[in-house]
């Protein structure tokens, strides 16, 4: 997902927890009203991500929105009370609204029945988290800190970057055409491990991504060259930082290899 979908996901959209563990994608529906161009489309999350974000809906979130008297700025606008909340829709200030059709500000304002805000993410005092970029750059700094100096700045579009590899590499290597032999008596879960295995790994990574062609998709992968990426990034740190000599550096490496020849 982009930093805009994700940061404004509410508690509702996100889906249930299978009743049993699998090794099988399960659909996630990116709702409309974060998405780029407001297009609606399904991406998909693995069980053990899913896991993570119920423990923390279920046992940390709580303590912060529990009894919450947060409200919105007055320069956001009025608070938009829910109730009678369920996976599609709520009632808004005594309206039916279906959750697809708030747009971010919109989310922001919106006042849990119990107190706090909707969004998945909270602050201590139950008002909505949105600042993922500062909680990125705060453990890059704490991992260079206390571990190794050269580490990169990492931003949370990096996350969508590596779902991009990982996904493709599941993808191309049959990955979830083999999973789909462990569920031949689920039709539903048939159907989704067959979804992949039928279909291009481009065209199905296109749409998980949001892209508008498969052309973009093509450019976006040529452009991930992380190995490149990264390995730039630790030889620069390490010339700031004094830390290596490059060229020292490859004459050893390249010694290690000579008895090889």
């Amino acid at each position: 997902m982009r930093r805009q979908e994700f940061s404004y996901l509410l508690v509702p959209e996100i889906p249930a927890l299978p009743p049993k563990p699998s090794g099988l994608p399960i659909l996630f529906h990116v709702p409309s009203g974060v998405t780029k161009g407001r297009k609606f489309r399904t991406t998909w999350i693995s069980y053990r991500a899913l896991v993570e974000v119920h423990h923390y809906l279920d046992l940390t979130r709580p303590l912060a929105v529990e009894g919450s008297t947060w409200r919105p700025p007055p320069r956001a606008g009025e608070p938009l009370l829910v109730a009678e909340v369920d996976p599609v829709a709520g009632r808004v200030n005594g309206k039916r609204v279906r959750w697809a059709s708030l747009r971010p500000a919109e989310r922001l304002r919106l006042v849990a029945p119990d107190g706090g805000s909707m969004l998945v993410a909270v602050r201590g005092d139950g008002g909505p988290f949105t600042a993922w970029a500062t909680v990125f750059e705060r453990v890059s700094d704490r991992i260079r800190d206390r571990f190794e100096p050269r580490f990169p700045m990492v931003y949370p579009h990096r996350l969508r970057h590596t779902f991009a590899i990982r996904t493709l590499e599941m993808l191309v290597e049959g990955y979830y055409a083999q999973a789909a032999k462990l569920v031949k008596d689920t039709d539903g879960d048939a159907a989704l491990a067959l979804y992949p295995s039928k279909a291009d790994p481009l065209m199905v990574l296109r749409g998980l991504l949001g892209h508008s062609s498969v052309l973009t998709t093509e450019a976006y992968l040529r452009r991930l060259d992380m190995t490149r990426i990264y390995r730039n990034a630790y030889e620069r740190a390490g010339q700031e930082h004094g830390l290596a000599e490059i060229t020292a550096a490859e004459r050893e490496a390249d010694a290690e290899f000579q008895d090889a020849i």
